[in-house]
């Protein structure tokens, strides 16, 4: 063969295009970016800034020493003597500190050096005149640089003595070690007097307190963790308007009944107010509280600690324990979140993958009467779940007809239930049997949600009774009573879905009687009608939302025109589906179902907690509904992904067998998604720990709420202890989940 080659011209051509394409392509990115370098503001300039970089480094230096450990510290002072004006024979001082010149005429300048103190500490320097008063006057404060060492120029203060006076400079050094730690006092009631924390054997705790009397007054005494123990007035009842006893009607003294720990009297001193608290000898009042209310007004006039207290130098600072708490509360937050998301995305997976609802198409009838069906039945359970309600409301603090139903309603269902399906079957049932079977399941169905709602009401007593018992472990008995108020707000939810399933299930057996006793001539119209019906209703319940969202006030805009519309569409849908024989109704779901995905996934949760924020509350409850919406989206479509990746083997081999369409999921294409289900589970609650750390800063709780607090306070130290924390934790969770994964996947 002879190699055909080709022409000279286009190999010169070939040549000279392709540098000339490199170099406009070159030319090309140099202009884009040089075009984002200018949106983005690049100013390099502001690198080489000598006071940005003081204050990068100076804000480096803090995170880098996070505030793990708390010292309480003790003044100590240097005074250095000098002369104002010149005259006085100043002696020569050895230490650490140096004034220069030794003597200055009044108003003039010194310069003050000083020596081996601690790199980064602030150091106050006054002057102390010589008079009869102990006065100080400031004159500035200095940081101590990397050596250890300050220098600074100070003006003297105009005061002239014929004696010595003295430069002070105050630092603080730490009290304590690890190796040593020292005990030190905290005056809590800001008395000036040190009062001992433990009631004496009298059993009477006496303490003056800085807050004024009222005239008419009553008191709150509130418990360490700020719970109110008691509030009781010393004259007539009054209802609080503000403090830890808002809303509350003060107890005239004599009608109370008191606790362990409670107020015997106030009286009035001439320094403050005497406080007198009976409790058992040996009682700890460390962290109790006590507030004294006007009773004309009902407004706090003031509170104060009941007694002192007493800690260890150095001790776990305050920031690293709130840090503790609120990073659990961060790990909790994703894992509420994740579950939630899960149990919705799990169903919702296979009505977004391809594969499995491809195939699924219905008659005209069947879909127009099934789309009639859906609002009617979900009405249908919400009536019965009030129902339900009403009957059951007066017997709600009965607590013997609650357990009765719970226990005697579920035996009567589960006798219904065997009777109307039963294993097995000698002959058919007639007609007739076969009415009174699917009544009795409804009748029981309508029953269940009698029992959902003693379920809830059992599990709402049951929190509130166990919750004094349970003591450190209270949180089991709100995790009872939370179950109970979840599941008084889900029932109606649970009933309208079952309703709506009920009775679109009619509508399809419905459906199947009509096309098999009605002849086409008659079938075709009511296909119309019925479709045009549905197409209609659906159509006017969407303007109803758009009315609802705008308040368009327009019933011809928001409900006439859609329901028109939507008829018309009903009737071309049928047309269509009457000349195919069905709609595949199957890719409409999914179409839809992947929009929503999509939509729900491209909002932020740091968005949508800010929703959330408003309809329940500044709290990691509002993160845990953004979170859980999120993932709920992101999960579903992860899911369903992998369902449409599965082999197809199996799913034919079952179909084969003759098995439903619910049988070929639960046999051929669960034991497919497992695996992946599991790692998609794992690595989205590896996300969501990490999200959560942001969602603070809108208010969604965890801990990126005190760290959004502590940077915008400048307070970068402690900024540091958050970080650090959510940089333990997150490397704890991806090395869980990856550990996890190679266990189960």
């Amino acid at each position: 063969m002879v190699e055909e080659r080709p022409p000279e011209t286009a190999r010169r051509s070939y040549r000279w295009s392709r540098p000339l394409v490199i170099a406009l392509t070159v030319l090309a990115a140099v202009v884009i970016y040089a075009f984002a370098f200018d949106k983005t503001d690049v100013d390099l300039g502001e690198i080489q800034s000598e006071t940005r970089q003081q204050q990068l480094f100076r804000i480096l230096r803090a995170l880098a020493q996070p505030e793990l450990v708390e010292y309480d510290t003790e003044d100590v002072v240097t005074e250095v003597p000098i002369a104002v004006p010149c005259g006085p024979q100043v002696p020569a001082t050895t230490g650490p500190v140096e004034v220069v010149p030794s003597c200055v005429e009044p108003g003039g300048e010194v310069t003050i050096r000083g020596s081996g103190f601690d790199p980064g500490e602030t150091v106050s320097i006054a002057f102390v005149p010589r008079s009869e008063f102990d006065i100080v006057l400031t004159m500035g404060r200095v940081t101590v640089d990397d050596s250890g060492g300050f220098e600074g120029t100070f003006t003297v203060p105009d005061r002239p003595s014929e004696e010595l006076q003295a430069i002070r400079v105050v630092s603080q050094r730490p009290i304590g070690s690890w190796g040593n730690r020292v005990e030190t006092f905290v005056d809590e009631n800001q008395n000036g007097v040190r009062d001992q924390p433990r009631v004496p054997e009298s059993g009477e705790y006496t303490v003056r307190l800085p807050i004024p009397l009222p005239e008419q007054y009553g008191t709150a005494l509130l418990d360490p963790s700020r719970n109110l123990e008691e509030f009781v007035s010393f004259g007539p009842s009054f209802v609080a308007i503000d403090g830890q006893a808002n809303g509350q009607t003060a107890v005239p003294v004599e009608e109370r009944e008191p606790g362990d720990v409670y107020v015997v009297g106030l009286e009035e001193a001439e320094d403050g107010l005497l406080v007198r608290v009976a409790a058992p000898p040996g009682t700890d009042l460390s962290g109790w509280r006590v507030a004294v209310y006007d009773a004309a007004t009902g407004a706090v006039e003031g509170t104060a600690a009941l007694a002192d207290s007493f800690r260890l130098s150095p001790r776990i600072s305050e920031e690293a324990r709130l840090t503790w708490d609120k990073i659990i509360e961060t790990v909790a937050l994703a894992l509420v979140a994740t579950t939630a998301g899960l149990m919705v995305a799990v169903p919702l997976s296979f009505i977004a993958a391809r594969n499995i609802m491809k195939d699924i198409a219905v008659t005209v009838t069947n879909l127009a009467l099934t789309l009639l069906a859906l609002p009617v039945g979900a009405g249908i359970g919400l009536a019965a779940a009030r129902t339900a309600r009403t009957v059951i409301e007066p017997f709600r603090d009965n607590l013997l007809f609650v357990l009765a139903g719970v226990v005697l309603i579920p035996w009567g269902i589960a006798r219904v239930a065997r009777w109307a399906l039963p294993p097995v079957e000698l002959e058919p049932p007639g007609p007739v049997e076969k009415a009174l079977r699917r009544a009795a399941l409804i009748a029981a169905g309508a029953f269940g949600i009698v029992v959902a709602f003693l379920l809830s009401i059992l599990a709402l007593r049951v929190g509130e009774e166990l919750r004094p018992m349970l003591g450190p472990f209270g949180f089991l008995a709100g995790f009872v009573r939370s179950l109970g108020e979840l599941g008084e707000l889900l029932t109606p939810v649970a009933a309208a879905l079952g309703g709506a399933g009920v009775l679109a299930g009619l509508a399809g057996r419905l459906g199947y009687l009509l096309r098999s006793a009605l002849p086409r001539p008659i079938l075709v119209p009511l296909n119309l009608v019925l479709a045009g019906l549905a197409g209609a209703v659906w159509a006017a319940g969407l303007g109803g939302v758009v009315e609802w969202l705008y308040r368009l006030q327009n019933p011809t805009a928001t409900f006439w025109i859609p329901a028109a519309v939507g008829a018309l569409g009903g009737l071309v849908v049928a047309a269509v589906g009457m000349r195919a024989g069905q709609v595949k109704i199957g890719l409409t779901i999914y179409y839809i179902a992947r929009t929503v995905f999509n939509t729900l996934r491209s909002i932020e949760p740091l968005v949508m907690v800010i929703v959330f924020v408003v309809w329940v509350g500044i709290g990691p409850f509002a993160g845990s509904l953004a979170l859980a919406l999120h993932t709920a989206a992101a999960l579903a479509k992860l899911y369903s992904e992998q369902v449409e990746s599965i082999l197809p083997g199996p799913i034919e081999a079952v179909r084969a067998t003759g098995a439903t369409r619910l049988q070929t999921i639960v046999y051929a294409v669960v034991p497919q998604i497992v695996p992946p289900y599991i790692s998609f589970t794992m690595y989205r609650w590896d996300i969501n720990v990490r999200m959560s750390t942001i969602l603070g800063f809108a208010g969604g709780g965890g801990i990126g709420f005190i760290l959004q607090q502590n940077v915008n306070l400048f307070q970068y130290r402690a900024a540091a202890v958050q970080m650090l924390a959510i940089a333990i934790v997150v490397a704890s969770m991806d090395w869980l989940s990856s550990r996890l994964r190679e266990r189960f996947v």
